[in-house]
């Protein structure tokens, strides 16, 4: 075994030890309660009693035993999800805290065993300008550590994500409402097509990465910047002049993307990769929604 492959092993270790104890005490039940199964199956017929929804009736068996009984049913608990996950260089960019590809398969591995302790089956989509691997969903731990391994071993492509292409990828391979969790920093060509379409079909969750270098650039002077995407070398001068530039564009960024999403109608989760606590902004989203019902 090479010491490369040592290394992968521990960091795939350490990010399941990590997740897990976070999905254990924190997060299943917050899952849950949100995620609560497709439906509902018809399970049984039993006599009415008082306090039974008279829309429950089943008006068959009632006429046929001269009593009225009640049809029962039982929630499909059993979701599929699906995790695509940004592996263009940009996801290879981290000036805090780890790189987001770290954070990235971090938040993937919480949201996997998430779904596994709820009897949910879990798939990934790995992409930049194209779909790179498609792992369908199953069950269980070892499932589970492959996905991690997916990503872990995924290498950044030298060119930027193209969000279009893969959320139309996810509209392709199921016809059936899927949970879909969206892991990138979305700097990504034009996208609201797909974005809507998918947003109908399944239940999307954007989650955002972001690193504080972008959010507000310091005033650094004149500096060369490699694109982590193309790898090509430019400079720039972020003087006083130059910051109030970038930030300004950052900020219309944000706001566009914000825009976008709202328009689509679903609701994002961000965070940062100087973040601590990285349920913490998984474990506010899931509060809310469940209060929303």
């Amino acid at each position: 075994m090479t010491p490369l492959s040592q290394e992968l092993l521990a960091e795939i270790r350490r990010i399941e030890i990590f997740t897990r104890r976070l999905v254990n005490q924190q997060m299943a039940g917050h899952y849950q309660s949100v995620f609560k199964g497709r439906g509902m199956s018809f399970d049984e017929v039993r006599l009415y009693t008082p306090g039974d929804d008279p829309r429950t009736i089943d008006w068959n068996v009632t006429a046929r035993t001269g009593q009225p009984h009640v049809k029962v049913y039982t929630e499909e608990r059993e979701l599929s999800v699906i995790i695509l996950m940004d592996t263009s260089g940009n996801m290879g960019f981290g000036t805090r805290g780890a790189q987001k590809r770290r954070v990235a398969a971090r938040l993937a591995a919480m949201m996997a065993f998430s779904a596994i302790k709820s009897g949910d089956r879990v798939g990934l989509i790995t992409f930049s300008g194209q779909v790179h691997r498609y792992v369908p969903p199953k069950k269980g731990r070892t499932h589970v550590l492959r996905l991690i391994d997916e990503i872990l071993t995924e290498e950044g492509r030298g060119e930027s994500a193209d969000l279009s292409t893969a959320l139309e990828f996810l509209n392709k391979i199921t016809r059936r409402k899927v949970v879909a969790f969206l892991i990138s920093d979305f700097l990504s060509p034009q996208f609201d097509h797909a974005l809507n379409v998918s947003a109908r079909r399944h239940d999307l969750i954007p989650l955002i990465l972001t690193d504080p270098a972008e959010e507000a650039m310091a005033k650094l002077g004149l500096v060369s910047v490699q694109d982590a995407a193309s790898g090509s070398l430019s400079f720039f001068d972020f003087g006083a002049r130059g910051v109030a530039q970038y930030n300004d564009a950052q900020r219309q960024r944000d706001e566009a993307l914000q825009d976008l999403l709202k328009r689509a109608g679903v609701s994002h989760i961000k965070v940062s990769t100087d973040d601590q606590d990285y349920a913490a902004p998984l474990i506010n989203y899931f509060k809310i929604r469940s209060k929303r019902g």
